[in-house]
């Protein structure tokens, strides 16, 4: 039988402690995203479950949640929703956006055991038990602060978490499908991102009893964000084809 050389020994030892955490932002989407599987634990958000199967899903949006759930993607995948208890008061006529979370958990029937749905808040609490903040962020973000906290990686690539546009528009590739934005609407802003991402890598940054994690930035639009994280020693701004040369050294 043929032998696991030391190369490829090493890239699997490696693949275990890193994270890819994949936003929907359009610089993504020249990337074959199963090429991926391969090279690390993969992290995703909203719509992603559409043409991708993440080893895990971050959901805060209700609409999102009452789309996913609808499917049978959660029977076989894992998915992290934000607030998913049934323990506060239900307002049925507060729907939509403005939906309680028990309100969109009973409504879906949240409490079926055959879907592998997990409270995300539950999560960010066992990790930051006196946290007034993260439970509030975006769903990307979201998405990269779970991972840290389940994964305990060494490094993590954000891959199509843009922040900005190339143009004025919205920019998604899921723009102009159900539950998301046109093309044409004005781009949103970056301001909160930024500020949650930078929390996160101070998180899991250089300090007394911190579990260090490097964050990679790759294909960022236009580098915009590196004068807000200008000091933060642990995020990295990397090209697609750096990011390659790193997985495969």
């Amino acid at each position: 039988m043929v032998g696991i050389n030391p190369v490829q020994l090493m890239r699997r030892a490696r693949a275990n402690k890193r994270v890819f955490a994949l936003g929907n932002g359009e610089s993504r989407k020249s990337l074959d995203l199963t090429s991926l599987y391969e090279y690390g634990i993969i992290y995703g958000c909203n719509a992603l479950y559409r043409d991708f199967r993440p080893d895990a899903l971050v959901v805060v949006d209700p609409v999102m949640k009452e789309e996913i759930w609808e499917t049978d993607y959660l029977l076989e995948n894992k998915a992290y929703f934000k607030d998913w208890t049934p323990e506060s008061p239900i307002h049925p006529d507060d729907w939509g956006f403005k939906a309680t979370p028990a309100y969109l958990y009973k409504r879906l029937g949240g409490d079926d055991p055959s879907k592998k749905v997990i409270n995300s808040n539950d999560i960010i609490k066992g990790r930051f038990p006196d946290d007034a903040i993260r439970t509030g962020y975006a769903s990307g973000s979201s998405s990269v602060l779970i991972a840290c906290i389940e994964e305990e990686p060494e490094e993590v690539y954000l891959i199509g978490h843009d922040l900005y546009s190339t143009n004025d528009n919205f920019n998604n590739v899921y723009k102009d499908s159900k539950n998301y934005q046109g093309a044409l609407t004005p781009a949103t802003p970056a301001d909160n991102w930024i500020s949650q991402l930078k929390r996160t890598f101070d998180d899991f940054g250089v300090g007394e009893n911190k579990h260090l994690v490097q964050f990679y930035h790759v294909n960022s639009l236009k580098g915009k964000h590196l004068e807000e994280w200008k000091l933060v020693v642990n995020i990295h701004s990397i090209t697609l084809d750096e990011m390659w040369k790193r997985l495969n050294r």
